[in-house]
């Protein structure tokens, strides 16, 4: 009985160290050789890269120039353009659906995609190299994203989601992540006022700001999202908050707090984007 036991305790040992020794080289590939398990390894990690801010004002300024409320204009990449940047605004907590977001030094850029659960391959400060050849780039109600256009019946072709499998060929993902590379802007009232619709979306944080929901919970269990809004100076700035985050049923604290996340804009209404709880504090 003991040698049998004995036996068996050195199968699990070895078994235990094959297991550790294969993350190991599986570690080792994933951010020495670029073999990533998500994404397109074939696109170069040297590409040309074209600035988010240049890919809104310099390759496709007219997009932008609607006076429309709620401007949908969008073009199909056909040439070989790649922008880069890092994931500042994922979907970890669910209170952001399908999208992710990437800065670079001049600006950012959301990019919709098909699926749940992006954050698990993009975390927050992962670095990317995405290709545009082929997907569709404009404004969703003003503000710039990347996507494929979709049959709206209510206002046509308008830009929507990447499909997972899609977006997969058109991703790669460079180095580790670096969660410390991300740096918010500090938003202020002064800032808010000469935003243009180029600027958007932006990784931000609002300091000193007290929330006109305070002490009620962040969203409501029979609806799917609801707007706290945060007053800066004479600007209204609505917080978006779903039913399906998993900080739903927390309660909004009281009294000034810095709030974190992605300033986006729909129309004309600015719109932040908590990730998750802790954005709050």
């Amino acid at each position: 009985m003991k040698k049998h036991t004995f036996f068996l305790l050195s199968l699990l040992m070895t078994g235990l160290l094959f297991v550790a020794c294969s993350m190991n080289q599986f570690d080792d590939l994933t951010f020495t050789d670029g073999n990533y398990p998500y994404g397109n390894n074939a696109i170069p990690a040297d590409a040309p890269i074209t600035t988010i801010q240049a890919l809104k004002t310099e390759k496709y300024p007219q997009l932008f120039q609607s006076s429309s409320l709620y401007n949908y204009q969008y073009t199909t990449v056909e040439e070989d353009l790649y922008i880069s940047g890092r994931i500042v605004s994922n979907d970890e907590s669910g209170n952001v659906y399908k999208t992710i977001a990437i800065a670079d030094e001049t600006g950012a850029v959301v990019i919709g995609v098909n699926a749940t659960g992006l954050y698990s391959f993009l975390p927050m400060g992962q670095k990317v190299i995405v290709s545009l050849k082929g997907l569709d780039f404009g404004a969703y109600s003003n503000m710039p994203e990347v996507g494929k256009a979709f049959m709206s019946d209510k206002y046509g072709l308008q830009l929507g989601r990447i499909s997972q499998k899609d977006f997969e060929q058109h991703v790669r993902l460079i180095g580790k992540p670096e969660p410390t590379a991300i740096v918010p802007e500090e938003m202020t009232e002064a800032k808010l006022k000469n935003l243009k619709a180029t600027d958007y979306p932006r990784y931000v944080v609002f300091k000193d700001v007290i929330f006109a929901d305070a002490g009620r919970q962040y969203a409501p269990v029979d609806n799917t999202t609801e707007d706290r809004y945060v007053n800066v100076g004479s600007q209204k700035i609505d917080c978006r908050m779903s039913s399906y985050s998993n900080f739903a049923l927390d309660t909004i604290p009281r009294g000034k707090v810095s709030v974190t996340g992605l300033l986006t804009l729909y129309g004309s209404t600015k719109q932040l984007l908590v990730r998750v709880r802790e954005d709050v504090k």
